[in-house]
Order: C-alpha cells, then structure tokens, then sequence
C-alpha cells in the first residue's frame, strides 16, 4: 500500500514518526513523508523521501504575519464552564493554548502548504494517511482522496481528550458566548475549499498510534493502537572520546532542542545545575548551545556538545538529567536509566504581561517567548515589533506528567530550580547515583515499554485497518 506521512516541520516531531515509517517501508510499502518549506532536507537525511509543501525559504513560525497563542481569561473561561481540576486545567491549555496555535499555522488557506499536501494526496493516491497533532491537513488530505486516516502521538492526547470534554459541555459553553469546538472551527476553512465534511472522525481521524506507556495515556473516546515508542534521534559519526569507556559516572544533561530555538536563558535553570554538577564526582556530557547557556561557563568536568544524537550517548551513562520533554523521556526509557526530571510544578498557562523595561529602555527576553522568533533564524530585533511577549513556565510543558510518571515508578526524581538551592540540587542527583533502588525502578519501565509492540509489530495491524476503513468509503 501507499503510506503519507503529514509531518510537522520541526525535528521534535519527524524523529517519533521515523521508526514506523521505515517499518512500513521495510515491509514493502511505498512511503511518502510530506512538510513545509525547506524541512524536506531533514527528511532526506532519514533516508526517507520527502515531498515539498510550498516554498522552501517560507517557514509558519517565524512569518511576517504569525498566529498568536489564545490569551489566558478565555482559556480560564472555558476551564470554569468544564469544571476542570487543576491537573486537569493543564491539559486544556496545552490544547488550547498552545497546540491550537500551530494547528491553525499549518492550516491556512492563504497560503499554499495545506492546500499542496491535499492536492499531492489526491494525485499520489495513498492508501493511508498518518498526521502528527499539528497537521490536521493530513485528515482533510485523507477524506479528499479516500484514504485512510491515523494519527501519532507521542505521549499523550490532549487534542482527544479535550474534545472530549468540550463536547460534554456544548449547550453551557455555547450560552457562555464560546466556541464549543475551536479545533473544528480551525479545520472548518481547508476542509470547506476542498469539500470535506467536518465530522469527529476528520478531527481526531479513525485511530490513533499511541506511543504512551501504560499509566501516562490520557482517557479519550478515540481508538488507540499501542506503539512502542522507539528513539530515532539522527545520525552522526561517534566520537572517538565516546567509544572510550567512563572512567567515573557519566551524567547526560540535556535540556531538549526546541525551546533553545525560541526561548533565551533556559530560565536560570542552566547556570544551577552546572553548579551542582561542578563539585560531584562525576563526567557530564551536556547537549547545550550558547542560547541555552547565555553565557554561563561550564565546569572542568562537563563536556559541551551542541547536539549528539541521545542514543549514542545515553548507554554509556548512569543517569540523565532531562528537562522532561516527552522524546527525551522515552529514549531514557530505553536506554534504561534513571532519571532526574526538572520540573517547576507551575501552570503552563501562558500569560502576556510586559516584563520591566531595563534602563537604557530594552527588555530581558530570558523567558519570554514572542511569535516570528527563531534564535539563529530570526532573532528578536528582526521579528514584527507588534508581538505579543509571552510569558512562559520555566519548565517544559509536558515536565510535570513526565516527572509524577518517573517518581512514581522509581524510576527518578524531580529537580525544581524554583525551590531548591545548588546544595539540594547537589544531594538529589548524588542520591539517584548512589541509591540502586532507581536503577530497579528504571528497569520495571524499561521492561513496561520493551512489551509493547514495536513498529514492525504494528505494520500488520495498520494493512488491517486500512483495508477495513477503505471498503467502508
């Protein structure tokens, strides 16, 4: 069969989709993986072939003209009218505020991208369509040309599960003067220029690949089909300093590849971990770049590299510190390691306040995030000065599911530069090396996820699904 994968332009989101798509293609399939501007040459470097949404210099989040994030007393409203609890609240911002932003990017109809991924689709005739989370495109691509429709997600659903309570609480959110479904009014515009019915099915598609170990997925009404999530993270030559075993514990820090792109300064928390990590006895191999460290000097004992795919460097370590991103939580999974998680416990709701101008009349972007900014693409001076400056959570958004899944499996503990000193910081990440109990903890994980069915597993299951849902077109 023909698979097209509809894949966010951003490394964070090609690299989960990687696995299965070579799976299907070892298996004999024809694969296509379709994105925006000039990401195809990261897709190319998969080994995978890439097909080209629009123009290569043009890229969503750092436009002329970018989408801001929904403000924070609607995203509050709609948490009141739902009755949702404060763990709760979390996940509807994360749809709400921030997934709904690059799903509404990625679907513009003044623009050419959707439109091409439709078209290619009805040309190219795929048997099955798979679309991450912020390429709805991908299901109105599907229903436009027949094929079947399937999403990944990487973790959990807050899409899903959202819609989920949305449409418990239509008739209150309606009489509340809101939107009852905002992704569908998102959808509502491409789907409408090629005439697609907009239906749940379009929004949410006819299953979803779900790469949550047990205990993390999200309850939603959507059909799941469990994926063991397997670590790609690119390829690179191994360093000959790598290939030499450690001659003392060696400690991954890494503080993820996406934030470093939008955000300056990694909140302070960079400056309080190398400090605690300089008095241990320990080897660190921290993955930061100059934005990420804004100057802060690493100790004699780490050694900077700006980017090593994790899966060289995570089997030759005894623990990693994380910022709790869900590609680095799985492929410390994998690499079977206890982990320290950073993690504020904060609300990720995004607010928009104007920080303290400085004196000589400038602003302190550490922790801010503003659309059309892209650190080394498109630096702050250069974006639409009209940009809202948001402020962010010093963590990432996903820190806290992530460290409460780690603790309570004793597979880590959390790190909370927010209230704790360099001393305390010093002690945790001595104790997880030193307390063998971790090292257990990480292998009942380890063994949890290693049962799940891998992408080769799956392929089966996907010719299955996709003849049913075709013969029912």
């Amino acid at each position: 069969m023909r698979v097209l994968f509809a894949v966010d332009p951003s490394i964070a989101h090609l690299y989960p989709m990687v696995p299965m798509a070579w799976a299907l293609q070892n298996a004999g399939h024809e694969v296509r993986l379709a994105s925006f501007g000039g990401f195809t040459d990261r897709i190319a470097e998969t080994g995978l072939t890439p097909v080209q949404l629009g123009d290569a210099a043009w890229a969503a989040r750092v436009a002329d003209d970018p989408l801001e994030p929904n403000g924070p007393v609607d995203a509050q409203r709609y948490a009141d009218i739902m009755g949702l609890n404060a763990e709760e609240r979390e996940y509807w911002y994360l749809f709400y505020q921030y997934l709904l932003t690059p799903i509404s990017d990625y679907l513009r109809v003044d623009r050419p991208e959707a439109q091409e991924l439709v078209k290619f689709a009805q040309d190219w005739k795929p048997d099955l369509v798979v679309w991450d989370l912020t390429q709805a495109a991908g299901a109105i691509a599907a229903r436009a040309c027949g094929a079947a429709s399937a999403r990944l997600v990487f973790a959990w659903d807050p899409v899903g599960w959202s819609l989920d309570r949305l449409a418990g609480h239509a008739d209150e959110l309606r009489d509340a003067g809101l939107d009852e479904n905002p992704l569908a009014t998102v959808v509502r515009p491409l789907a409408d220029r090629f005439g697609v019915e907009l239906d749940q099915e379009l929004l949410v598609g006819q299953w979803t690949l779900d790469t949550a170990p047990p205990g993390l997925s999200l309850p939603t009404t959507t059909k799941k089909v469990p994926l063991r999530y397997v670590p790609y993270n690119g390829a690179a030559t191994v360093p000959q300093w790598l290939l030499e075993p450690p001659t003392r514990p060696r400690i991954c820090l890494t503080l993820g590849e996406s934030y470093r792109r939008f955000i300056r300064g990694d909140f302070d928390r960079t400056p309080m971990l190398l400090e605690a990590l300089a008095e241990l006895d320990v080897e660190v191999v921290a993955t930061l770049n100059d934005v990420q460290l804004d100057g802060a000097e690493p100790p004699a004992n780490v050694r900077l590299v700006e980017y090593l795919p994790l899966n060289l460097i995570l089997p030759t370590c005894s623990a990693v510190i994380h910022h709790g991103g869900l590609g680095t939580f799985q492929a410390s999974i994998a690499a079977n390691l206890p982990q320290l998680v950073c993690d504020t416990l904060e609300s990720i709701m995004l607010r928009f306040e104007e920080p303290d101008a400085a004196e000589d009349g400038t602003q302190d972007d550490i922790g801010v995030y503003r659309s059309g900014v892209e650190y080394g693409v498109r630096d702050p001076e250069e974006a639409p000065k009209e940009t809202i400056r948001w402020v962010m959570p010093a963590k990432k958004l996903e820190a806290t599911p992530i460290s409460n899944y780690v603790i309570s499996r004793g597979a880590g503990v959390r790190l909370n530069h927010h209230a704790n000193t360099v001393s305390e910081l010093r002690e945790t990440i001595a104790h997880v090396l030193q307390d063998p109990a971790f090292k257990r903890g990480a292998q009942a994980v380890h063994d949890v996820w290693q049962a799940l069915p891998g992408p080769a597993d799956v392929v089966p299951v996907l010719e299955t699904l996709t003849a049913e849902a075709r013969r029912r077109r």
